[in-house]
């Protein structure tokens, strides 16, 4: 089934590990209690490895080790992570715009631009340190 609005599965797999890594205060997490189930733990770990080179996160390897955020998880805003993964946010338009449509007005009217409008403000306006909160009562 198909989503109206669509976040990149990176995005979201980064979302969940860093929400629980804020949760975490401070201590190394291992990849497989950060691994949303079912998922790849390999594709997990692509995406903490880009969140480190990002300055998100770092990792430490051996007894102990696993990753831990880089910074303090108010610092981090939604957005960055999506930057960081994704390489930028482009609000969406509807897709035969400019491939065949001939409308002078979209059928879809502005309810495309409006959800990406809405999704850009939450990723801008929440930090990772919003999302721990909800972790941190478990």
């Amino acid at each position: 089934m198909s989503s109206p609005v669509s976040i990149p599965e990176s995005v979201s797999l980064a979302i969940h590990a860093l929400a629980k890594l804020a949760a975490s205060n401070g201590e190394y997490v291992v990849l497989s209690d950060l691994l949303l189930r079912p998922g790849s733990a390999n594709h997990l770990s692509k995406v903490l490895q880009k969140l480190t080179r990002a300055g998100i996160v770092t990792s430490k390897r051996g007894h102990g080790g696993g990753f831990s955020l880089a910074v303090h998880p108010s610092d981090i805003r939604l957005m960055d992570v999506w930057i960081a993964l994704e390489g930028t946010f482009v609000t969406s338009i509807c897709p035969f715009m400019w491939h065949g449509c001939k409308l002078p007005t979209c059928l879809f009217g502005t309810v495309i631009e409006d959800a990406s409008n809405l999704v850009r403000k939450y990723f801008t306006d929440h930090t990772v340190a919003d999302l721990g909160r909800l972790f941190e009562g478990k």
